[in-house]
């Protein structure tokens, strides 16, 4: 996906939450501001949002010191989507279509408010409210016919909280297919994004494996990704991919790959030619690796 003029405010405002989170003093807050335009000022057209998105955290990293400034902020996504899981587990299971309710609850991801003390019937009601309102782009039928012909799937995750919606979404695919599923995370932290500790924290390595992608951008460059993470990619018959970050980064890539995302910003709204808000199960339509 090519970068918009529109994605440059987005660079400077995850900047600035980005070091607000490590520090309250207004001076680190500005000079991060100032690296990262000095980033922004300069950066090549050519390269998409997730390249860019890596430069600016890199610098947001050097210039605060710290290289997890969301630490805090993923443990409490986890914590409080643990909290729901066993709940929103058992009803899914008890719907028409476990699979594709799980799959909507997956692409839902971060966009509900999971704070401690919201009650769980409230939780509940919300993602139902979502789910009631299905695909807005709905490849779910063609993603069951790909996945009835795999025997293997790469899923590539995206934040930390969503992860445990992703759990249940894979124990729902095995539970209806015999594939083997696994999970990738990102090489070290980067945003919200998952990495190797948030999927032993929720407890994703004991469904499936869980391999890293080698990198730390908040999406999937296949040029700076693992060997590891590359011979599995090419190798899977099926990638489903999670979130804006993948989409941004694989969405021009000539592979079979199901797109599963809430859409959370207006350049991928129009792109899609969706609404914000929406839930999307789309199909890479320009692939050139088409099972017979």
């Amino acid at each position: 996906m090519k970068t918009n003029l529109d994605c440059f405010p987005c660079f400077l405002r995850q900047a600035l939450d980005a070091a607000r989170m490590v520090t309250q003093d207004e001076r680190i807050q500005r000079k991060t501001l100032d690296g990262v335009l000095s980033i922004l000022l300069n950066v090549s057209v050519y390269l998409n949002p997730v390249e860019i998105a890596h430069l600016v955290h890199q610098r947001v990293k050097s210039i605060t010191g710290d290289d997890d400034p969301y630490k805090e902020e993923k443990k409490k996504q986890n914590e409080s989507a643990l909290r729901y899981e066993s709940t929103l587990s058992s009803e899914i299971a008890e719907m028409s279509d476990p699979l594709k309710a799980a799959m909507m609850l997956s692409a839902a991801g971060n966009a509900i408010d999971l704070a401690p003390e919201r009650p769980i019937p409230d939780i509940y009601k919300e993602y139902m409210e979502m789910i009631g309102k299905g695909f807005a782009w709905d490849d779910y039928e063609l993603l069951l016919k790909r996945l009835n012909r795999s025997k293997s799937l790469l899923y590539l995750g995206d934040n930390a909280g969503e992860i445990v919606w992703d759990k249940i979404l894979i124990e729902e695919l095995l539970d209806r297919f015999n594939i083997e599923i696994i999970y990738t995370v990102r090489g070290s932290p980067i945003l919200n994004d998952v990495t190797m500790e948030d999927a032993h924290f929720v407890g994703m390595d004991k469904v499936v494996e869980v391999i890293s992608n080698g990198f730390d951008a908040p999406g999937t460059l296949l040029n700076k990704c693992s060997g590891e993470f590359l011979k599995k990619y090419e190798e899977s018959d099926l990638i489903l991919s999670k979130g804006q970050g993948n989409y941004e980064s694989l969405s021009e890539e000539n592979h079979p790959i199901f797109f599963l995302l809430n859409v959370k910003c207006p350049v991928i709204a129009k792109e899609i030619h969706c609404d914000i808000g929406d839930i999307i199960l789309k199909f890479q339509s320009n692939s050139k690796r088409e099972m017979n």
